[in-house]
């Protein structure tokens, strides 16, 4: 299952598949510099739960 997250200080959006061995973790998308944390933080959880769904 793929998990996403964020990285505010970069403005990435990640996201990470666990291996057994360790994670790995790819950029996804670029996102604008000022986009609010919060509203980042609902889009990964989004996503990480459409992952889970699918």
């Amino acid at each position: 299952m793929t998990r996403y997250s964020i990285d505010p200080e970069q403005h990435e959006l990640i996201a990470t598949w666990g291996t057994g061995e360790g994670d790995l973790a790819s950029r996804i998308a670029a996102v604008p510099a000022g986009t609010d944390t919060a509203l980042l933080m609902r889009l990964a959880r989004a996503l990480t739960h459409l992952s889970e769904a699918a």
